[in-house]
């Protein structure tokens, strides 16, 4: 197969390149247990390495007999000297290995296995793999046969971190543009609205003066008007915010996408004519992730359960989610999904056990050559989906949601100048000569969706400059509000819609993490010693050393130490990265050993469709094709393998 022959002569490749002096003393490891370790990063991570490499040797080490030298590498040269040194002597024993590059070097047979390791100590008690982000576990499993992940598969790294995503957002910004901020989580708004409780920085709801005539409803952005929130015909229906109208924005909510988008009109400058304090954009965010995947989409799919994978960003099919108290079991994969849980593919659209499933290039599929279903220029319809599906929704048991081309349109259209691009969000270009997070830290823009290892990035500047408060939200979410009750609109008239707050359908929270592991050289000759210094380094007690230093710690139980660090007033809702790091999974540098089929399709969405210099009906035409053709030499598409397979 195509992904075995990649593998080979990567390793050949590999093998074949000169190799480059380590600086750790000496060449070759010794029989007392002196193992090599290296990382990559900056001050604060060569800091952290060391502290815990330091508390090992005089500690777990001698009772391991295990001595570990650790090697700091700058993170420009790491991933050329690791690649160099694959087959050297002068190797590391134990390195740090990105998800986003993990499944490339496994299967060119860089890393060594660690299942027979983790199981016996699991086994034994010494070893507990549930205290640790369960995402961060799993996605260093791989089937190199069939270039697969799952609960099931070989694991290969153990998970030294994580890095969550969240909102960050600039709290002063929003107060100097007349936005109230508050901290109170949704099941505690009665209480609150009612005076009864403080929110988390103990401020009532009669601090606020401005409050004073109006119940809160429990959302994430909340005005007190009848402005629009929808946006058609690229925002131009928005409307601002007449003089002294009340808004809230609450920290603890994570807002729909109507929401983020009318605050995100709010705080750009042009929108606004720079009649106000304001930022010049009110939102970034350069990840799909969290659109396509709360909906339940993804940008690949896997026709046959055995890794046939094609293209899926243009894929219109409905999504299902299992609602709150029910439980459903996938015809197909026979999966039990609990209530959240979105349908795999195979368990929503009609299709058997030995089908044949292949991509039509326009974002749909054929079934043993018939079309699946009918597309109808509709951007998400239920043609394709199976009847038991159809009778979960009526029943009460599944809902359908959005297709992932829906949510794909949603976060294209943030930027770009053309007839549906909301000029919300910055160019990609803006940043040439400058980052996303200088754009947040200088106060240019009022939101940014960013990844934890910036925290003490932000944590440094901002409080080094001190011009503004900061503070961190959860992503943003699909949500549907249903039609305001009879009730509500005899109590509020044309204000119901701002002060309802009965959800329709809603998608699942999502989002991207990433996260590193420690993996082991296959040609070290120390793989027991090395494992024995991973199995520590993972720990609670490594974990609890790391944590203080201000990273995001793999164990939740020291999450304590991370708040200590960076937030030990309690002022900026650190909580967030830990309800994040529950559920975020990989980005979609993850899914194949490179990400060259990633960038088939990302370089003109990025140049072309977030610049309106091109329609997104224009790049479905070209590039789901072409997205499809290159997923395609990564996949299982012979020997029986693009058969729908029995689970």
């Amino acid at each position: 197969m195509k992904k075995r022959l990649f593998s080979f002569l990567l390793v050949l490749m590999l093998a074949c390149v000169p190799i480059v002096a380590t600086g750790c003393g000496g060449n070759d490891n010794d029989a007392s247990g002196k193992i090599r370790f290296w990382a990559y990063g900056d001050q604060t991570v060569k800091d952290a390495m060391t502290a815990m490499v330091d508390a090992y040797n005089a500690g777990q080490g001698k009772i391991d007999g295990v001595t570990v030298s650790y090697s700091h590498r700058e993170e420009s040269s790491y991933i050329s000297i690791i690649e160099q040194n694959a087959t050297s002597k002068n190797g590391p024993d134990v390195y740090y290995a990105w998800d986003r590059l993990f499944k490339k070097w496994t299967a060119a047979d860089m890393t060594v296995d660690l299942t027979d390791y983790v199981k016996a100590d699991e086994e034994a008690g010494n070893i507990d793999l549930n205290g640790i982000w369960k995402s961060t576990v799993s996605r260093f499993r791989y089937n190199k046969e069939l270039n697969m992940s799952g609960e099931n598969e070989s694991i290969y790294g153990l998970p030294i971190d994580t890095s969550p995503t969240v909102l960050y957002y600039n709290k002063t910004a929003l107060k100097d543009r007349g936005v109230t901020v508050i901290s109170v989580p949704a099941e505690d708004m009665d209480r609150w609205n009612n005076n009864e409780i403080g929110d988390k920085y103990g401020k009532k709801k009669s601090d606020f003066t401005e409050l004073n005539d109006i119940t809160v409803p429990a959302k994430g952005f909340f005005r007190d008007d009848n402005g629009t929130r929808k946006t058609e015909q690229g925002g131009t229906s928005w409307q601002e915010p007449e003089l002294n109208t009340v808004m809230v924005f609450n920290e603890q909510i994570a807002m729909n996408w109507d929401e983020i988008e009318d605050i995100g009109f709010l705080m750009t400058a042009k929108k606004n004519g720079k009649k106000v304090p304001t930022t010049e954009f009110g939102y970034f965010t350069e990840w799909w992730f969290n659109y396509g995947w709360s909906v339940g989409g993804d940008c690949v799919v896997d026709l046959s359960g055995n890794g046939s994978w094609a293209y899926s960003h243009g894929d219109w099919s409905e999504n299902y989610i299992v609602n709150e108290g029910k439980e459903y079991t996938g015809e197909i994969t026979k999966k039990k999904y609990q209530p959240g849980e979105t349908l795999e593919f195979l368990d929503k659209i009609q299709c058997n056990v030995g089908d044949k499933i292949e991509p039509d290039n326009k974002g749909g599929y054929t079934v043993n050559g018939v079309a699946l279903g009918s597309f109808n220029n509709a951007i998400t319809n239920d043609s394709a989906t199976r009847d038991t599906v159809k009778a979960a929704v009526q029943d009460g048991t599944l809902t359908a949601l959005p297709s992932i081309r829906e949510a794909f349109s949603r976060f294209a259209c943030l930027a770009g100048e053309g007839a549906s691009g909301l000029k919300i969000c910055p160019y990609p270009s803006s940043f040439s000569t400058t980052s996303s997070i200088q754009y947040f830290t200088g106060g240019k823009v009022a939101f940014i969706v960013e990844r934890g290892f910036q925290l003490p990035v932000i944590n440094d500047y901002v409080a080094g400059k001190n011009e503004f408060e900061w503070g961190v939200a959860p992503l943003p979410v699909y949500k549907e509000y249903a039609e305001p009750s009879v009730e509500l609109k005899a109590q509020y008239n044309d204000k119901a819609d701002a002060y309802n707050t009965v959800v329709k359908r809603s998608g699942k929270i999502a989002g991207h993490s990433e996260s590193t592991a420690l993996v082991i050289r296959q040609k070290s000759t120390m793989h027991e010693q090395s494992y024995k210094f991973i199995r520590w380094m993972i720990s609670e007690e490594a974990q609890s050393i790391k944590a203080q230093y201000g990273f995001i710690p793999n164990q939740e139980t020291q999450i304590g130490k991370f708040y200590e660090k960076l937030d030990p007033n309690s002022t900026k809702n650190l909580g967030a990265f830990v309800n994040a790091a529950k559920y975020e999974t990989p980005g979609d540098w993850w899914y194949m050993v490179d990400r060259d089929w990633i960038d088939i399709w990302a370089n003109p969405l990025n140049s072309k469709v977030r610049y309106g210099d091109m329609t997104l009906q224009q790049y479905f035409d070209t590039f789901i094709s072409q997205g499809n053709n290159t997923v395609y030499s990564y996949g299982n598409w012979d020997n029986g393998l693009d058969r729908v397979k029995q689970y």
